[in-house]
């Protein structure tokens, strides 16, 4: 067991940078809500046009039309399917390669933005003023996620982690990280594992 702890820290270090002597505390990824679209796209919406044409043989519509229109929701089922399949590989892509990694030292945000663009911005935990959390809408609070939007040392700099899951687990992650780097105590330190 302890191998695969060394060997996963290893990895970790190689892969994201990280300086000797420096933990992973979290690593967090978007909601899988980011799914929703096309699955919707690849599953519901041709279950809902084939079955138009079961229903189309019911009415008593003359029978070419009826061919001409189930031809078309077979065709437009087909081609959500495939449109729905490519939006879903797009963006497990996107989702695999783009993490939020809290260490004992620094806020480290990958975002993979393309096929060949990404995006890695860090700053040092004591370079961190404030730490909001924002779950805007219903289906965020009902699924879970939201944004985690951290206050830099100037006025107009912020790290955004859009879409996270449990985002006040995270906000609270990243405070007493920042608290501990900073030396500053905090009473209800412990209390963030009760939420995991």
């Amino acid at each position: 067991m302890k191998m695969k702890t060394k060997l996963a820290s290893t990895t970790a270090a190689d892969n994201f940078g990280l300086e000797q002597g420096e933990e992973v505390k979290l690593a967090t990824r978007k909601h899988w809500y980011v799914f929703r679209t096309p699955f919707l796209l690849s599953f519901f919406l041709p279950f809902v046009f084939l079955s138009a044409t079961f229903f189309l043989d019911h009415l008593a519509w003359p029978q070419q039309l009826t061919s001409i229109l189930v031809q078309f929701f077979l065709i437009l089922s087909l081609i959500c399917f495939v449109i729905g399949g490519l939006a879903f590989f797009w963006t497990l892509f996107l989702w695999s390669r783009t993490i939020y990694l809290v260490t004992s030292k620094r806020l480290i945000l990958i975002n993979q933005r393309g096929l060949f663009s990404r995006d890695r911005r860090e700053t040092s935990l004591d370079m961190i003023q404030d730490v909001k959390a924002k779950v805007g809408g219903f289906q965020a609070a009902l699924y879970g996620f939201g944004d985690v939007v951290v206050q830099i040392s100037s006025q107009e700099a912020q790290l955004t982690l859009t879409k996270v899951s449990k985002p006040y687990f995270v906000q609270r992650v990243i405070m007493r990280e920042a608290r501990l780097k900073n030396g500053k105590s905090s009473a209800n330190l412990g209390a963030t594992s009760l939420y995991e």
